[in-house]
């Protein structure tokens, strides 16, 4: 693991005034705590159970889920994690509403349509965010996975588009979470607000 190059890919994500969320699925304690020394205080974990194992050891870190969710452990979730990424359901949503939790929502969007993932279809976010406005729910932002098909810079140009509109009719936060190891940089250059790297944080 190099320091330097964590430090690369930091100081360019903080250049653009961007926060780096380090995704620690499947990471060993000694690449976990190779994060927490260089000073990250923000996670991204995709399992509950994996996440319990590191908050015994790293309790003063804020924990995103970013993976798929089962309804019947969403509340479980709420309770452990400060952020969720990937509210994409009205089911979801009715849960939360009898939450009660400090726990911040972004919204997945399934920008290019892909049917092998979650997320609320383009034509359908702002009903979606309705939805959620309605039921007390206030959104901070949204997130999308683009198709490994799809072209990284429609993809973002898309999302960035659809954030700018979210924010002039809601006027809501507009987190903007999008890019991984492979194309954070383009996720920058259309306004991205968290890129979420694993893999390429430890070569």
């Amino acid at each position: 693991m190099e320091v330097s190059n964590l430090e690369k890919i930091n100081s360019k994500v903080l250049s653009y005034g961007a926060k780096l969320l380090p995704v620690v699925k499947n990471r060993t304690n000694e690449e976990i705590k190779f994060l927490y020394d260089f000073g990250f205080r923000e996670f991204g974990e995709n399992r509950l159970e994996d996440f319990k194992l590191h908050e015994s050891v790293y309790n003063d870190v804020k924990y995103h889920f970013i993976a798929p969710i089962q309804s019947r452990k969403l509340q479980d979730i709420t309770h452990n994690f400060q952020y969720i990424h990937t509210i994409s359901r009205t089911k979801e949503v009715d849960i939360l509403e009898t939450i009660d939790t400090n726990c911040k929502y972004l919204i997945q969007i399934n920008i290019d349509d892909d049917p092998k993932k979650n997320g609320v279809k383009k034509e359908k976010i702002c009903s979606f965010f309705e939805y959620c406005i309605d039921k007390g729910i206030i959104p901070n932002g949204i997130m999308t996975i683009p198709n490994i098909d799809s072209e990284p810079k429609i993809v973002f140009s898309n999302m960035k588009k659809v954030n700018d509109e979210l924010k002039i009719k809601f006027g809501y936060k507009g987190e903007l979470s999008m890019g991984m190891s492979n194309d954070y940089e383009i996720a920058l250059d259309y306004g991205a607000t968290i890129v979420r790297i694993g893999t390429k944080l430890f070569k």
